[in-house]
Formats: structure tokens, C-alpha cells, sequence
């Protein structure tokens, strides 16, 4: 899952040898700011279609270096959120010298990846972004900050001919015999790295808006008008997210409103996705930089994984076996968002706002909480479950193309800590129908909770997924900022929010074997 990203781009930097004494003494806390950190050093290879270039001749666009951590890696082989670290090469670096080649042209360069302040081990995504700086990847902008149909992408991978890319492990510091990766106090350099870009990126993000007149099972709301009261804002803030109307929260009770099994699937919240956006918000979008090359539509159906991790039919009988559902692309998240920290709170709260602080709340507010992240994991499905059967579309089937879809949300949340579904996440359970939470017995990872309240409260983002790891959410940074008036881009579908709220579990329904209700 692209998912809403923080990144930081620093220039690709030279170490100088006449550095300051160095402080490696931990015990005293790296009193001069000196913390040993680990880098990549190697060489791009790109092997693709000639780039874009200026009235000059000189290329546009830049290649885009992703560091992620092995075990938190972006979808879709995981629900990464942002990547470690960032570094770019300018396109004039890399196209200085080229040669013909096997898919249009043939450059390499080096790169340096520096400042990698944790040992561990790390995965290296990349992508040619292929587009004016004013049109292509944007570190902060999540909306630009991943890869757009004509970009090429790729990364350290083991074979760059494999198709799907195994990417290679590189390990970060001193390995050592329980497992564990320690940075050295000189830090450490991992050399030889090769990067490989020759992917064409062949689709247009995922970009959806959820129809006010389509929307099921969800109570939609425009958001509260902003409080007069400067000591009102933040708990405003924590419900809105600094949305102004007409966009809208979706509200979803955090208790699915059945106690009985039979029909408790009928009562699950659905929502309708619609490809593209709405109107002229078409318009907003380009304004801001963010292009499509025609009308958007789901391709639907490709397999995930075998199974869906929360969606099941009732067990037809006592002790039978729940009717699992697979799970397939393009997949749809829900994501908490992040709420205001004391010193976010502070700055919402003063008496006179500082646009460029509140700036900064305001985008922080509409990503995804990361300590740790709480996802929901809806599914896209057929009208009828019936029908289920045909939307799966195993490679080499085409899948199924269309321009709206419907997607159920299973009650189950889960605390995401790492890359190992039964290891590393943590389920968050409401009470459920007898039968329902019987068949979760010995189903849930350890350490899962059953929550009396429900989902956890709070704001949510909504995410998809498609089945090549392009990514769209909402809220995004073209929805209109209620603090920040007179923005350039406004579209106020890119502003909805989904919202749980507190409500009472129904009667008759318990928590899983094993779990005891909090």
C-alpha cells in the first residue's frame, strides 16, 4: 500500500576528508553531534526509454533513491508509509554519457546514499521521474511523491530481467551471531551496490473520490465549520483534520451493528470507489502538478494472497470451518491518521496563527500515525458474494477493468510492527457474533487485543493499492485547507476523511477464545 509519505530529500552529498574530530563515545551521547551512520555506494544502470528533455537538450527529471527497512517495506509487499531516507540524482548525471540499448537507451552513473543512522537491513527502491521538477516526484507532496505513468522504475534488485523484481537485503553495520545488526563507531559502508532502472511504469495512480450519492453503510457528514475559540482548534483538529466543506467525514460505527451471524456479512460497512476525480476538480489537480493520461479505471482481481485476513463467511455449522475469502488488487486500507502532538496543539491553539507552523500541523494531521500504524483492510467485491468467484483473475487472465467499485470493511483492525503477518501484527478485535468469534480461535497472531469499545476512534485515511504498488489516498493535499485560504488548488472530494466512532457492541456477541474484553 501508496500509501501518504513524509520524505526528505537531501542532496546527494561528498564526504569531505578534513572532517571535525569525530566524538564515538556513546556513553557521553556523541557530544559533538557525531553518531556513526552507515551509507551505499554504487553505480545506476538504466536501460530504458530515451528521457525527456528541455528546449536545450538537457534531461529532465531525476533519478528517485528509496531506502526502506526490510521488514516495513511499501506496498504492495507491505504497508510502508514513508521511506527511511530519500536521495535523488539529477537526470543531467545520469544521461551525461548514453549509449543505445536493449529497451531504447543505456546510462550509468554513481551515487553515494549517505547518512543512514541505523544498522539493520534495508531494501533500495527507485525510479527515473520522468518530468520537469514542477510535474514530477515531490518528497513532501504526497500526491507527487511516487511514480507516474512514463516514469521508469526499479532498484537494487537480484535480476533485473526477473519479473516479479526480487529485491536484493543489504545489511547496514556488523552482523551479528544472535542476529542482531550493530553499527560500528566508524560507521559503515556498503559498497558494490548496483541499481537498475528499466520498468517502464505502463499505468496512472489509482485516483478515486467516493461519490456522495454511492456511498453505503457509511453516514456521510460535512465537516464541522472552524471554532472561533483559538482553545476549541485542537480538539477541531482532531476531528476534521483541517478539512473545509463540502468535503465530508464518513462515519463508521466502531461496532458493527449485529449480534447474529447470519447477518452480520449483510451488515458490514461498504463504501463505492469512483476512478478518477470528480468535475473539475481535474482541473485543481493539474494545477498542482498531477497529470493522467485519460479516463482512470480499477483493475480488478489479480490475487494478493490466498486468503483475506479478516473477511470470512460464518461457519455453516458448529466446529465447521469458515468460508475464507482470497484477497485481491486492488487492495483498500483504511489507515489512522495522526493526531496533534502537545506541541501541534500549542500552535493550533494560538491566539494569532502562524500560516507556516500551521502549515506544517495541517499536513502532518492528514498522515498516517506511525508508532505503530493501525490499518483496516477492506476488500473489493462482486454486487453479490455470490459472484466472488469470477473477480479473481489469476496471471495470465486479464483482470477486470472498471471505472467504480465496491469495497466491505470486516471489523478487525491490526497494529502493524513489522513485515510477518502472524509474527508481527497485532489484531484489534470487537466483540462479535458467537459463531464468528469462535471461528477466529487460534487464527489471531499473539498479542491481539478484543476491545469492548470497538475499532479503535479516531480519523482514517483511505488507500489504494494496485497490484504494481502504485498507491492514492484521501485526504491529500489538494483538498481545500480550512487555515489556509486562497490555496491554488482546491478539490474538495480529496478532502473526505473517514471517521469511527464510539458505539455500543450489540448483544450476544463475545470476544474470540482467548481474549479478554478491554
Amino acid at each position: 500500500m501508496k500509501l501518504l509519505s513524509t520524505l526528505c530529500v537531501a542532496s546527494l552529498l561528498v564526504v569531505g576528508c578534513n572532517a571535525t574530530e569525530l566524538d564515538r563515545d556513546p556513553g557521553d551521547g556523541f557530544l559533538n553531534h557525531n553518531r556513526p551512520a552507515g551509507r551505499l555506494e554504487g553505480s545506476i544502470v538504466y536501460d530504458g526509454p530515451p528521457p525527456s528533455v528541455d528546449a536545450q537538450g538537457v534531461p529532465l527529471g531525476r533519478v528517485v533513491l528509496l531506502l526502506f527497512r526490510a521488514d516495513n517495506l511499501p506496498p504492495p509487499q507491505g504497508f510502508a508509509t514513508s521511506a527511511v531516507s530519500v536521495q535523488t540524482v539529477p537526470a543531467s548525471v545520469l544521461f551525461a554519457n548514453v549509449t543505445a540499448g536493449a529497451n531504447g537507451v543505456r546510462a550509468t552513473a554513481p551515487f553515494m546514499f549517505p547518512n543512514i543512522v541505523d544498522a539493520g537491513h534495508y531494501q533500495l527502491r527507485a525510479f527515473y521521474s520522468n518530468r520537469p521538477e514542477d510535474r514530477g516526484f515531490h518528497p513532501v507532496y504526497g500526491v507527487r511523491a511516487s511514480p507516474q505513468r512514463g516514469d521508469v522504475g526499479g532498484g537494487a534488485v537480484v535480476n533485473p530481467a526477473a519479473s516479479p523484481p526480487v529485491f536484493n537485503t543489504l545489511t547496514v553495520g556488523d552482523l551479528q551471531s544472535n542476529g542482531a545488526v550493530t553499527m560500528p563507531l566508524e560507521g559503515a559502508v556498503v559498497r558494490g551496490v548496483t541499481v537498475f532502472l528499466g520498468a517502464p511504469i505502463v499505468e496512472d495512480r489509482p485516483a478515486f473520490h467516493t461519490p456522495s450519492n454511492m456511498v453505503q453503510a457509511f453516514t456521510g457528514r460535512p465537516l464541522e465549520a472552524p471554532p472561533q475559540r483559538p482553545a476549541e482548534r485542537p480538539t477541531w483538529a482532531r476531528r476534521t483534520g483541517f478539512n473545509l466543506p463540502p468535503a465530508e467525514a464518513l462515519i463508521l460505527a466502531s461496532n458493527v451493528a449485529s449480534g447474529d451471524a447470519a447477518t452480520f456479512l449483510g451488515a458490514l460497512p461498504a463504501l463505492t470507489l469512483q476512478a478518477g476525480l470528480q468535475g473539475s476538480e481535474t482541473q485543481a489537480a493539474v494545477q498542482a502538478g498531477v497529470t493522467f493520461s485519460g479516463p482512470l479505471s480499477f483493475s480488478m482481481g489479480v490475487p494478493y494472497r490466498p486468503v483475506h485476513p479478516t473477511l470470512f463467511l460464518p461457519p455453516a455449522s458448529p466446529g465447521a470451518a469458515a468460508q475464507r475469502f482470497p484477497w485481491v488488487f486492488p487492495l483498500v486500507l483504511l489507515v489512522k491518521l495522526h493526531d496533534p502532538t502537545p506541541d501541534e496543539a500549542e500552535v493550533l491553539a494560538a491566539p494569532t496563527l502562524d500560516p507556516t507552523r500551521v502549515s506544517r500541523v495541517v499536513a502532518s494531521l492528514n498522515r498516517p500515525e506511525s508508532n505503530p500504524p493501525v490499518v483496516i483492510f477492506g476488500s473489493v467485491v462482486p454486487e453479490r458474494l455470490s459472484d466472488f468467484a469470477g473477480l479473481v483473475r489469476p496471471p495470465p487472465a486479464p483482470p477486470v477493468v472498471t471505472d467504480r467499485t465496491r469495497v466491505l470493511f470486516p471489523p478487525m483492525a491490526f497494529e502493524i510492527r513489522g513485515a510477518n503477518p502472524e509474527r508481527d501484527w497485532r489484531a484489534l478485535v470487537p466483540r462479535l457474533p458467537a459463531p464468528l468469534a469462535a471461528a477466529l480461535q487460534g487464527a489471531l497472531p499473539p498479542g491481539s487485543r478484543c476491545l469492548s469499545n470497538g475499532l479503535p476512534e479516531g480519523r482514517y485515511g483511505l488507500t489504494v493499492v494496485t497490484a504494481r504498488g502504485a498507491t492514492w489516498s484521501v485526504p491529500n493535499e489538494l483538498a481545500p485547507s480550512a487555515l489556509l485560504p486562497g490555496a491554488a488548488t482546491a478539490a474538495a472530494s480529496q478532502g473526505a476523511v473517514v471517521r469511527i466512532e464510539r458505539s455500543d457492541a450489540p448483544a450476544g456477541t463475545e470476544c474470540p477464545p482467548g481474549l479478554q474484553p478491554e
